[in-house]
């Protein structure tokens, strides 16, 4: 019998930094053993850009500790993913200063990425219909929306841009409110049709977060008329060109959603609106085991790193490589037999 194979995998989004471990099944599903995940710190990632790599680090060490913890699996080699991280630039940079971060004793890590992972995650949340008959996968982070459009006989067009769910909730700031109430207020609220509002005219209290204490507060319509503007934003950078060139309308064709921005309220109708194609959001439920904790994981914004894991090969177990051996203190008779052959040269 073979022994398993584990996989580590952490997923660096501008709001959070999300890990886990995962044992990879024969048929070709994972199974979740731990996940963790800890909030990015303040500008650490910005649109999706890792701009303070230390503190990153950092979460990403505490991760690593808190999975092998749970698990008793040791990680050495552990698969990394950031919008804007390429292995060339980055990654080597990365362990080294890994190796020094907020700790007494050096830890070495190798990390890993996965090529073409927009391209995996097509293959692995696109049905075979869709592959045939043509589909727009579109992946909304909190920092950044990447896209990729599968068409029959054709390369696959790719992009990126630097528009996330988190500039929506940053809107909102604007009117005074603390982020973080914003990300709830735009969560639990906030519509990306507001011609489907059932109260327009509800109006929300605010409590500004400022110096001076000035009753506010917003109509639902106004927050949704907020929300639906930024995300008109983004679809038209996505969408003008292929529809303008005729790319979305082979018959059959799909749009995809995908990461944690696209649960927003009515967003799977705006897009059918806007395009007249059918819409949906990517499940994960054919990749995962159907253990509770695998399938707790079946959430957009867990699809990167699930798609990490699956596409990962290398066991996190596996030892880095050393050029160079450890000093040992020789014992007692270590000494004697090296004397001895010493002698032995010199005679």
């Amino acid at each position: 019998m073979s022994k398993p194979t584990y996989i580590a995998a952490i997923d660096i989004g501008t709001q959070s930094i999300i890990g886990a471990i995962a044992e990879k099944l024969p048929n070709k599903t994972i199974q979740i053993k731990a996940i963790e995940e800890a909030k990015t710190r303040p500008n650490a990632v910005v649109e999706g850009r890792v701009k303070d790599i230390n503190s990153v680090l950092y979460e990403i060490k505490t991760i690593c500790k808190k999975l092998t913890n749970q698990t008793n699996i040791p990680i050495n080699k552990l698969y990394l993913f950031s919008s804007w991280l390429t292995k060339e630039n980055n990654y080597k940079e990365w362990e080294v200063l890994f190796a020094n971060v907020n700790g007494k004793h050096k830890e070495s890590l190798t990390f890993l990425s996965v090529p073409n992972l927009l391209t995996s995650k097509a293959d692995l949340f696109l049905t075979p219909a869709e592959q045939n008959n043509g589909c727009l996968f579109i992946d909304m982070g909190a920092g950044s929306t990447s896209y990729i459009l599968r068409a029959k006989g054709q390369e696959d067009m790719k992009g990126i841009i630097n528009i996330g769910g988190y500039l929506i909730s940053n809107d909102l700031t604007y009117k005074g409110l603390q982020f973080e109430y914003a990300e709830k207020l735009k969560k639990r609220l906030g519509d990306a049709q507001p011609k489907k509002l059932e109260f327009p005219n509800k109006y929300i209290s605010l409590k500004p977060d400022g110096p001076f204490d000035i009753n506010q507060s917003i109509s639902l319509l106004e927050l949704s008329t907020m929300i639906e503007e930024r995300v008109d934003d983004t679809a038209r950078r996505i969408l003008s060109k292929l529809m303008k060139n005729g790319m979305l309308k082979s018959e059959g064709c799909k749009i995809v959603l995908s990461g944690g921005a696209c649960l927003l309220k009515h967003l799977p109708d705006w897009y059918a609106d806007k395009t007249r194609l059918e819409v949906r959001i990517a499940d994960a439920i054919n990749i995962i085991d159907n253990d509770e904790l695998s399938q707790s994981c079946n959430k957009p914004r867990y699809h990167t790193l699930l798609s990490l894991l699956l596409q990962g090969s290398e066991d996190c177990r596996a030892p880095k490589s050393t050029s160079w051996n450890p000093f040992k203190l020789p014992t007692k008779g270590g000494i004697n037999s090296a004397l001895d052959k010493a002698i032995e040269t010199l005679f």
